[in-house]
């Protein structure tokens, strides 16, 4: 009815909230119930109705949730468990099998050391070949002018007084007496050469060979009618050859001895006058004699 209230609305008290206009807000704020009681929907306003809240449209569809999936099962499988309670058994075995070694050696400690394991079978210490001792080799080269002894060089050069002409470094040197009177002339040169082992390192005797068969090779190509011997010494030094030839051009003979001695090549030649003809053969045997035999004095200087 128009003009009748209901009992429900007597007893509820409206009260607004301050307007725009009072609160500064741009619109109205919704109208609150004093009363706990509220218009139902048996009155004359719906739910929500007069209240400032928009009405529901029509006809009401209720949201729908779909049901929940089941729960997996999160218990681990059984057989994870025996497997996870046989390994911790074997970690405890193992454990106290460790405790009671290091106890039982650990309590003597004066009892017989432990024997050193055996290098494996596939290891590099097993597997490598011994290393084959080095040949001995000589750290140093003496002055050439010191190699030959004194009366050597007074023999092969008759003279209180020779002439001596030298040079040298360190892994080289070339020391020659010599002497002239009139058509007579004597002289004995060292050439010495060494492959020293703190420049040449483990190359050094394999530099050394090389080198001498060098001048080897070299001797055989500069073989001519002149060269009387040309030939390979066994007994002197490491390995040694010896060769004869005629200098027409500044007439002289010369007896020449070339010796390999560990690290070092050791040349000696002994020079005198160019002979006859008919003492040439004299004259080779004893340029090469005194050759060898210089050569032979010289390693004495070197060991």
């Amino acid at each position: 009815m128009a003009g009748h209230r209901r009992p429900e609305e007597a007893n509820a008290t409206m009260t607004r909230v301050p307007g725009a206009q009072e609160s500064g807000f741009g619109r109205e704020s919704p109208v609150t119930f004093a009363s706990s009681r509220q218009p139902g929907p048996s009155g004359q306003h719906e739910w929500g109705e007069g209240l400032g809240l928009p009405r529901l449209p029509e006809p009401f569809h209720r949201v729908y949730s779909p049901p929940e999936a089941p729960r997996a099962d999160t218990r681990r499988p059984r057989r994870t468990g025996v497997l996870v309670a046989a390994f911790v058994a074997v970690a405890v075995g193992l454990a106290a099998a460790a405790v009671f070694a290091f106890g039982r050696w650990g309590a003597r400690p004066g009892a017989s050391p432990s024997r050193p394991r055996p290098a494996p079978t596939g290891s590099r210490a097993a597997d490598a070949p011994p290393t084959a001792a080095r040949p001995p080799v000589f750290a140093s080269l003496p002055q050439a002018c010191v190699i030959l002894p004194a009366e050597t060089v007074r023999r092969l050069v008759p003279t209180t007084t020779p002439k001596i002409d030298k040079m040298g470094a360190e892994t080289a040197g070339v020391c020659k007496y010599s002497v002239t009177e009139g058509n007579r002339f004597r002289a004995v040169q060292v050439d010495a050469r060494a492959f020293l082992p703190k420049y040449m390192h483990d190359q050094a005797t394999g530099m050394t060979i090389w080198s001498f068969e060098a001048q080897w090779r070299q001797a055989e190509k500069d073989l001519t009618a002149d060269t009387g011997a040309l030939r390979r010494v066994g007994g002197l030094g490491d390995a040694a050859f010896e060769r004869y030839w005629i200098d027409r051009d500044v007439r002289v003979a010369v007896g020449e001895a070339t010796v390999r001695y560990r690290n070092v090549v050791l040349r000696v030649q002994y020079t005198e006058e160019q002979p006859a003809d008919r003492d040439r053969t004299a004259s080779e045997q004893r340029c090469l004699a005194n050759a060898i035999a210089a050569a032979r004095a010289g390693l004495t200087a070197l060991r």
